[in-house]
């Protein structure tokens, strides 16, 4: 059959929101679906012959993603930064003319490829944001009336992965009846909870309980990320609450999107088949100051640290090295470096957390810090950054790149620029 609007259009009007994906999967539609509502909320599903290859909400996209890298790949507090730099490191080719509005699939995608993220986990992630589509265009479908534009489209390439619309179809009416008989469904899960009544809250309940329930409610995370953040059933959740928002003492709102992460190219290595360097030629060694720049060096490993020892000493600054992370802080705090090289897995303290307690101390708001690894990975480069590194140099130690960090921050044409 051909992939055109006669798949919708030949559709009776009156048919519900299943009905027409079902038509979809069947026509074998290739394209992009809108779905609106009069209320303003609108969706977007990514159809490949018939199977779903991504769907959006155009609400809260950036929560939507967070909250799955937290379920499904666990990561914190850097995902959206990841997908947002994998994105533009290696997107995926086959929209390219919709890029700017699925960069989260393409930096999932871009991941996946890099080996930083296992193709199940994307697929489950894919899996769940189509559910919750499918879910919520259930919810709405109730009280409004929703509003189908297609637009079949041309792929460039096979989408890589492709979930079945039937599956994610059966999934999502299971949820919806479940919702729907426990009488939740004017309760939306994308709403986040607020607390308008503390003092009839804790009335109606018992100190632990309450000091519970306060938390948990926070007014800045919606219903699923509440579920995902305290691993709990997200119908579980929303019962427990409902007593309190049908008399008013908790009010369901909606939440803003969070703000969509900027391009850093630091983060990024070069995009190239080989990253040459020169190897004959050594940059040139700025004289030495008066007064020697100390540079402490984290590492648990001594010979790095003695490797480290050789080149610092060797260019004229003075050296110090740490091996025990725990006793990081006290150390720097002591000797004030000017420059910090740090190891990134160690043992009970690994890098990234060093680096973050070290930003948040005054003293070394600005103090150059480079991560020192064994792995060339983009998840690596941007959890370095997003922690307040400054660059990032891998293991093992090479000359060369050690000599162009000390020259970097600490030459005196550096310190005067």
């Amino acid at each position: 059959m051909n992939n055109d609007l006669r798949y919708l259009t030949a559709v009776d009007p009156q048919r519900n929101s299943i009905g027409r994906f079902q038509y979809l999967s069947w026509g074998e539609f290739t394209g992009t679906v809108n779905v609106s509502v009069a209320s303003g909320q609108a969706w977007e599903i990514v159809f490949y012959q018939g199977q779903i290859v991504c769907s959006l909400d155009r609400a809260q996209p950036n929560r939507l993603w967070q909250r799955l890298l937290r379920t499904h790949v666990g990561y914190e507090h850097v995902g959206l930064e990841l997908l947002f730099e994998a994105a533009h490191h290696s997107p995926w080719r086959g929209f390219e003319h919709r890029k700017s509005l699925y960069w989260h699939y393409q930096g999932a995608i871009s991941l996946m490829t890099l080996a930083e993220i296992k193709p199940s986990a994307v697929t489950a992630m894919l899996t769940t944001a189509a559910q919750e589509t499918i879910f919520d265009l259930l919810q709405y479908s109730q009280g409004q009336k929703l509003t189908f534009r297609s637009h079949p489209e041309i792929f460039t390439e096979r989408p890589p992965i492709a979930i079945d619309t039937e599956a994610v179809i059966a999934q999502a009416e299971l949820l919806w009846q479940e919702w729907h008989t426990h009488k939740l469904g004017n309760i939306s899960p994308n709403k986040t909870p607020v607390i308008r009544h503390p003092v009839q809250l804790y009335r109606q309940t018992t100190p632990i309980i309450y000091q519970n329930l306060v938390q948990v409610i926070t007014g800045k995370r919606t219903l699923r990320e509440i579920a995902a953040e305290i691993d709990e059933d997200l119908l579980l959740l929303t019962r427990s609450l409902t007593r309190y928002i049908q008399t008013g003492i908790v009010e369901s709102i909606d939440l803003p999107d969070l703000k969509s992460p900027q391009l850093n190219s630091q983060v990024l290595p070069v995009a190239t088949a080989k990253r040459e360097r020169p190897s004959i030629v050594m940059p040139t060694i700025a004289p030495k100051p008066i007064q020697s720049k100390l540079v402490i060096c984290i590492d648990d490993n001594p010979e790095v640290c003695e490797s480290m020892r050789a080149i610092v000493t060797d260019a004229g600054y003075r050296f110090i090295s740490i091996q025990d992370a725990t006793q990081a802080l006290p150390r720097l705090l002591e000797n004030k470096p000017d420059l910090i090289f740090l190891d990134l897995i160690m043992p009970k303290v690994n890098g990234y957390e060093i680096c973050g307690q070290i930003r948040r101390i005054s003293t070394f708001a600005q103090i150059p810090i480079v991560i020192l690894t064994g792995k060339d990975g983009l998840l690596d480069r941007v959890r370095s950054k997003v922690v307040g590194a400054s660059e990032f140099t891998c293991k093992p130690i090479n000359k060369y790149a050690i000599v162009t960090s000390l020259i970097k921050y600490l030459s005196i044409s550096a310190q005067a620029s």
